[in-house]
């Protein structure tokens, strides 16, 4: 999925995109995906974190004390100051801080997390039906399905970028 790359962050790096932690919630594209190769095959794509919800990359989206490391814009982005472990993405934690990437309790990482509604429980257990695809996450959340692979480019020229046709 290759998105253009917003002006001013041409010469940045995904390492560089990745350490900007602090304040970190940054959008890092802009227009939406050039391309996009979806299989005819695929499923479960409606809450897909990626393909059902569109949108420009949003790197390092910290919140409360959760974060996430890649999600769309289309998507639900949480407030900086609500703990609602609602954005959903690629490289999901919850009871971290997100500005440093220290992690306070180590059972809630996950590294694919489906869009779903995901409430605080009465006694504040949180998410624990949270469904995740895989089985990389830490043991209060449910494995399920893996969706596909995933591959995402950025590049400030769409032409840097081959067409699905060509070889």
């Amino acid at each position: 999925m290759p998105l253009k790359s917003s002006s001013s962050k041409k010469t940045r790096s995904m390492l560089a995109r990745f350490q900007d932690m602090d304040p970190g919630r940054r959008i890092e594209t802009t227009g939406g995906a050039l391309q996009e190769n979806i299989s005819p095959t695929a499923q479960n794509l409606g809450d897909d974190p990626i393909f059902s919800v569109g949108g420009d990359l949003a790197f390092n989206w910290g919140y409360t004390d959760n974060g996430c490391r890649i999600a769309l814009t289309g998507g639900y982005l949480s407030e900086p100051n609500v703990d609602d472990d609602n954005t959903h993405g690629f490289g999901n934690d919850f009871f971290i801080d997100p500005r440093v990437g220290r992690v306070w309790y180590d059972h809630w990482g996950h590294d694919v997390s489906n869009i779903q509604d995901c409430p605080f429980e009465d006694g504040g257990h949180r998410c624990g039906a949270v469904l995740v695809q895989g089985t990389d996450h830490g043991p209060h959340l449910q494995s399920g399905p893996v969706y596909g692979n995933y591959a995402i480019y950025v590049a400030v020229y769409k032409s840097t970028f081959l067409n699905p046709e060509q070889n």
